[in-house]
């Protein structure tokens, strides 16, 4: 289970709408204690230019600089999110060969550029396929 704010789930509806007919990526920092919890979603550069409709590459520059912030204020990286213009929000191939255990991947699919739906996908063992992990949103 992952745990968010209201306000950090609509950033992320937000941003994946705003970057609409392309994929946005970002970064999930939180923490641990008492349960999976979102503190901040950190919007990142989609730095796949080829291909930015299907694929995102999060910029290693970005990455570093929210990793170095996120354990300065005692916190950790939990996971990334990132869009799928006009598909379902479930992993392709592509996302499962690029993933790393343990993280939370939030897809969110954007239809026509406004219609979103959130969802998010764990896995622990290296050759273990995404299994859903259930989202929720707390006002």
């Amino acid at each position: 289970m992952i745990r968010l704010s209201r306000d950090i789930f609509n950033k992320i509806l937000e941003h994946a709408r705003g970057s609409y007919p392309h994929e946005c990526c970002g970064v999930l920092v939180g923490s641990v204690a008492g349960g999976k919890r979102v503190l901040d979603a950190c919007p990142t550069d989609n730095l796949n230019r080829e291909r930015a409709n299907d694929r995102y590459e999060i910029d290693p520059a970005q990455l570093l600089r929210i990793e170095k912030d996120t354990r300065a204020k005692g916190l950790e990286v939990l996971g990334f999110y990132h869009s799928h213009p006009d598909h379902p929000p479930r992993p392709s191939e592509f996302d499962r060969e690029r993933g790393w255990p343990e993280y939370s991947y939030i897809i969110v699919s954007v239809r026509n550029g406004v219609d979103t739906v959130l969802k998010s996908w764990t896995f622990t063992e290296d050759d273990e396929p995404f299994g859903e992990e259930e989202v929720v949103v707390e006002d």
